[in-house]
């Protein structure tokens, strides 16, 4: 076992290397331009992207969907490199047609060769390698439940013929083997690579079996009792002496999913100004003006980041009112303008909010900001509510992507999106970003078809 963790990534490492290699080869190819100390650097950088974010790091019970998660976040972070540094160095003139395919062929390359190499470490484990025999103790819910999973899942790579507790005899409730007291494993302790305690059994036997792994050099692993709290993931570090788990940190908390959400979002709102909103201002100002008198944009203050209120910038679709903030209107208001109607059922009002973006108010996926007066109605209404202003609010959310959008007529919308905000939160990724926004765009297209 330890000569294939030793073996393993020094494999992987130069898979991943061929596979850069190769991809950079075949656009110089393509291009009819040379190899050049640039690409030893990108390879190189890439190498140094995978050996730092662990990607052969392939552990028993990681699931695929992380796999890929962890692809692209690399990929992502190696091309935003790149992109940066070709800003000042300008060595790169390739068209954004040969870019996009060498992008897609990096992509699709690594993705599949890293969910082949997961198959494969599974199977592998399946069949009988790279096993580990670990030892159970406590015969209670947290051991059985443990020892139930490791048999369900053979992929995971552990095996375990039963769990030792307090009893002398050995025994064999509910298909599970009791393989009898403490002293028995201590007999035979050799034949396991590691142990796992449950934390219900007594802390003197936790202490004592904890002390002579240590003595012999066979890692620990504690199976807490965690079902009282809800939270999807949680942390355990140390401070100073103290284990501290903490509960309720999300991706987003953590800065480097900060930086990559906010490189996205500063690429992509620049893209669409640029080649969207720039004639789209133009263009729906000069409707705008004509159908009614007033600003082409219309801004409304809205709770942001941390429930600091910010100023929201959409098309304008109504015709000035005294009402603008304390009606909220839906899509057969009167108050609508023609064009403004288009507007507001094809989504298309909300476009100048990528000046918002930019500036850095909001994020192009998150929650929907709310008018003031309706976050204060709803606020101490529904639990957790402020959770949803935990991070930037964005120009479009999981909530809306699954049918919750536009006016809040009751209860039950308001909620129904809050509970989608904070499972955005709980499960926000780089890839998770992506597919809202394909849903978006599709769900724009619907409207217009």
């Amino acid at each position: 076992m330890r000569r294939f963790n030793i073996i393993f990534p020094v494999i992987f490492v130069l898979c991943e290397a061929i596979i850069i290699t190769f991809v950079s080869s075949l656009m110089h190819y393509l291009t009819f331009s040379t190899w050049s100390s640039y690409n030893t650097l990108i390879v190189i950088l890439w190498l140094i992207i995978v050996i730092y974010t662990k990607s052969y790091n392939i552990g028993r019970g990681v699931l695929y969907l992380n796999t890929v998660r962890l692809a692209l976040k690399s990929i992502f972070i190696l091309f935003s490199i790149v992109a940066i540094g070709n800003l000042f160095v300008n060595y790169y003139t390739f068209s954004i047609k040969s870019i996009f395919f060498a992008l897609s062929i990096f992509t699709t390359s690594v993705v599949a060769f890293r969910m082949l190499t997961h198959f494969i470490l599974d199977s592998y484990r399946s069949y009988g390698g790279n096993i580990t025999n670990v030892a159970i103790f406590g015969y209670d819910k947290m051991g059985k439940n443990f020892y139930r999973t490791l048999k369900q899942y053979p992929h995971l790579g552990y095996r375990s013929n039963g769990i030792f507790s307090f009893k002398n005899k050995k025994s064999k409730i509910n298909n599970i083997p009791n393989l009898g007291s403490f002293d028995t494993f201590y007999n035979n302790y050799t034949q396991f690579q590691e142990i796992f305690i449950s934390t219900k059994i007594p802390f003197t036997y936790q202490k004592e079996l904890i002390d002579f792994c240590d003595k012999h050099f066979i890692p620990v692993k504690l199976l807490p009792e965690l079902v009282n709290y809800e939270f999807k993931n949680f942390f355990i570090k140390k401070l100073y002496n103290i284990p501290v788990i903490d509960v309720n940190l999300l991706p987003l908390d953590l800065w480097y999913n900060q930086l990559l959400k906010r490189i996205f979002d500063i690429l992509f709102s620049l893209f669409t100004i640029t080649f969207f909103v720039s004639w789209m201002y133009l263009i729906f100002g000069l409707i705008i003006k004509f159908q009614s008198k007033g600003p082409i944009l219309f801004t409304q203050k809205r709770h942001g980041h941390g429930g600091k209120i910010f100023y929201c910038y959409k098309f304008r679709t109504m015709i000035q009112n005294s009402e603008e903030d304390t009606k909220f209107a839906d899509n057969n208001d009167n108050r609508l303008t023609k064009f403004g109607k288009f507007l507001r059922i094809s989504a298309l009002d909300e476009m100048p909010q990528f000046f918002n973006v930019l500036i850095g108010n909001m994020s192009t996926v998150g929650p929907r900001p709310h008018p003031v007066k309706l976050n204060e109605e709803f606020s101490d209404k529904i639990d957790k509510f402020s959770k949803r202003h935990q991070f930037k609010p964005g120009i479009t959310g999981l909530a809306q992507v699954q049918g919750f959008r536009g006016k809040i007529y009751n209860f039950y919308d308001m909620s129904s999106r809050v509970k989608l905000d904070r499972y955005y939160f709980k499960n926000w990724s780089v890839l998770l970003d992506l597919k809202i926004c394909i849903k978006t765009f599709f769900g724009i297209l619907r409207a217009h078809i």
